[in-house]
């Protein structure tokens, strides 16, 4: 007679288990808010100078540099700083300023002719200029939160394009040649045929400053604190020290965690002022320990009784011998 078998109630429960936490594992899709509130983090790739050998990946904020682009902001930053550029020193003499008499050349009526001044009018040759130009500031004004999301804009723009080529060290040639540093603009294509490149360095890299200084039609270098929007719209693409893009960030409102010291020499006198300073500490744990059993001995019965014999012989040892007047004299016989 057949009979139905019963299914184990662990396997089950094993398989729901399992699926619970397959599901608790997926995440929910984004909604197009959340990922406009909240981006995920971006990764860039630091490459080596001049070979681009890639070293490692490196995420920076979407807030940072995945930006949507905004024209708006990037006209209303270059208008900006090209305002500020803006010299203003064009000026002509007014009236008062020229050097001339101030008695009228001719009668106001009688002559026929025009009425005129003095010899400074604007109407005749020499004479002022009316309504000139005057030293002025051409500046004007912009949010400074408008300009920082328009200098990270531009940032995300050359990023989206794939024209922001991070450095992770220094970019310092081996050579000061002008003929070295052609040939790794024209291996990299980072010449006047693909596009000029701006080098955005720290500080001044003697070798990379020489080495383009006859190649202005391939590229131009700058430091850090130089660089405007303008410069990082303007040309083909952008190679920049991994320092330099990180102090951009800082600059223009993102917080990047604090750096932790590297080992290296830094580390190694670190290690050798501690133990300098372990060494400092035994030497005066050494002496207080010294002057402990000193005092110890001191208050010890043996100590006394040193101290007690001392005493007895030092009236002895005090006492100074005859000198030859006394043995001479009678009183001391």
């Amino acid at each position: 007679m057949a009979t139905e078998t019963s299914v184990s109630s662990d396997s089950s429960s094993s398989t729901d288990s399992c699926v619970k936490i397959f599901e608790s594992r997926l995440r929910p899709p984004k909604t197009r808010q959340q990922l406009l509130l909240n981006p995920s983090p971006v990764v860039t790739t630091l490459y080596k100078f001049p070979s681009l050998e890639p070293l490692q990946f490196k995420q920076y904020d979407a807030k940072f540099l995945h930006l949507p682009l905004r024209r708006d902001l990037l006209h209303r930053a270059v208008v900006y700083e090209g305002n500020s550029h803006r010299l203003g020193r064009a000026k002509t003499k007014w009236r008062g300023e020229i050097v001339a008499s101030k008695r009228k050349l001719r009668p106001q009526k009688g002559t026929g002719r025009a009425r005129l001044g003095n010899r400074s009018s604007p109407m005749l040759r020499g004479g002022a200029k009316a309504h000139g130009p005057k030293p002025r500031d051409f500046s004007t004004d912009l949010p400074r939160k408008i300009y920082d999301l328009a200098f990270r804009t531009a940032l995300s723009h050359r990023y989206r394009k794939g024209e922001l080529i991070v450095i992770g060290e220094a970019i310092q040639p081996d050579h000061a040649k002008t003929r070295y540093m052609r040939q790794i603009m024209l291996l990299n294509k980072w010449g006047a045929g693909n596009g000029k490149t701006l080098f955005i360095t720290m500080t001044r890299r003697n070798n990379l400053w020489c080495g383009l200084g006859m190649l202005g039609h391939h590229g131009r270098c700058m430091k850090v604190e130089d660089v405007d929007v303008k410069d990082l719209l303007e040309m083909g693409r952008i190679v920049i020290e991994q320092h330099a893009l990180e102090w951009l960030g800082a600059k223009h409102g993102i917080e990047f965690p604090q750096r932790t010291p590297k080992k290296g020499k830094n580390a190694a006198s670190e290690i050798e002022q501690v133990e300098v300073e372990a060494e400092s500490v035994d030497a005066v744990s050494a002496v207080a320990t010294a002057t402990e059993v000193e005092a110890a001995a001191e208050g010890s019965p043996a100590a006394q009784v040193e101290e007690v014999d001392a005493s007895s012989t030092e009236p002895a040892a005090e006492s100074s011998p005859e000198t030859p007047a006394e043995k001479a004299s009678p009183t001391a016989s």
